[in-house]
């Protein structure tokens, strides 16, 4: 599998032309890619932004958590939104300026208008859409990627029934494409100022491409 970033002008809060920076700086997608795509531009472009000395973070990360902890011990809470552990509810004040950038309002659906996109102007039928976000796991140290939607692709891989080295029948085993997908991307799109914040994933084994919603697959 090859993971091959892409860079692009730095996109502006409040908003900006999400679609016209994939114009310009998104070449050569193939039958069968998967392209992944940073939340951060994602929400700029769609104006999921909010001035830093306008708003209460806090009562912001609040209102957008589907389930919040706190942690008074911590800096911030323990938030759930997206059916993930993202701290602070995806609500990022790196690379916005004065501004902070939620998660997108519906990330399947973006990924869904991605999808069409990327379809139309390449003239392909596969191809995969995963819109990231970093979060760090409990119990451990750092940030990794994970998937806040997608689109195209099956988001599992059904190993059940199939047979080990020494021909044991898998029970309950399932590969989670996606998020494995959204932790290597975003080792190639960087936490900083690198300004990759797409990458194509080329050769991906054992894909199944869809036109169906997989949200709940």
């Amino acid at each position: 599998m090859e993971l091959i970033p892409i860079k692009t002008r730095r996109l502006e809060p409040p908003q900006d032309d999400f679609f016209a920076v994939l114009d310009e700086s998104l070449t050569g997608v193939q039958e069968g890619d998967v392209v992944l795509i940073s939340s951060k531009i994602v929400a700029i472009g769609e104006g999921r932004t909010a001035k830093l000395d306008e708003v209460d973070k806090a009562t912001l990360v609040a209102q957008e958590a589907d389930l919040l902890i706190p942690r008074a011990y911590w800096k911030s809470p323990l938030t759930i939104i997206r059916s993930a552990f993202i701290g602070t509810s995806g609500i990022d004040e790196s690379n916005a300026g004065e501004y902070v950038v939620l998660l997108p309002a519906d990330a399947f659906m973006s990924a869904q208008k991605i999808h069409t996109y990327l379809k139309e102007r390449f003239s392909i039928q596969n191809v995969g859409v995963v819109i990231t976000d970093s979060h760090s796991q409990p119990l451990r140290r750092g940030a990794s990627g994970v998937s806040v939607g997608f689109w195209g692709i099956e988001p599992v891989i059904n190993h059940i029934g199939k047979e080990d080295l020494f021909g044991r029948k898998i029970q309950i085993e399932q590969s989670n494409l996606v998020d494995g997908l959204a932790a290597a991307a975003t080792v190639v799109m960087g936490e900083v100022d690198e300004c990759q914040p797409v990458v194509i994933a080329r050769g991906v084994p054992d894909l199944t491409f869809t036109e169906e919603n997989t949200k709940d697959t």
